[in-house]
């Protein structure tokens, strides 16, 4: 005897407002299936038509990451370009030397405050 098929089953109990499970299966297969036939955890999903869907939905997302990467990096070269730089990582060095040296300044502006208000305390 052969197994029947375990099926993506997408309900999480519903919500207190709509309480009422989903009519189909996530292939659309039709017929009266037992609890054991269903799931909602794809790791247990036998069902050849289910796991071709979950297939094509992560290609379909993974296509659209990739696609907002190469936008965002598009973004991100038009930037690096106004600002004169040949390429991203030269433009983020840059920025990393002159936040160096943005830190180093704002500490000797600190000690040399906090020296002038050791040597004026008596003043106050």
């Amino acid at each position: 005897m052969s197994r029947l098929a375990v099926h993506m089953y997408e309900w999480d109990g519903g919500t207190e407002a709509d309480q009422d499970p989903p009519e189909d299966v996530h292939c659309g297969t039709d017929g009266v299936m037992d609890d054991d036939q269903l799931t909602n955890d794809w790791r247990y999903v036998t069902c050849k038509r289910c796991l071709k869907i979950r297939e094509k939905e992560l290609a379909r997302r993974a296509a659209e990451e990739r696609d907002q990467k190469v936008a965002l990096f598009d973004e991100a070269q038009a930037i690096t370009i106004k600002l004169g730089h040949p390429n991203i990582s030269t433009a983020i060095k840059t920025l990393i030397r002159e936040r160096d040296q943005l830190k180093a300044e704002n500490n000797r502006l600190r000690e040399d405050r906090d020296g002038l208000l050791e040597a004026g305390g008596h003043l106050l």
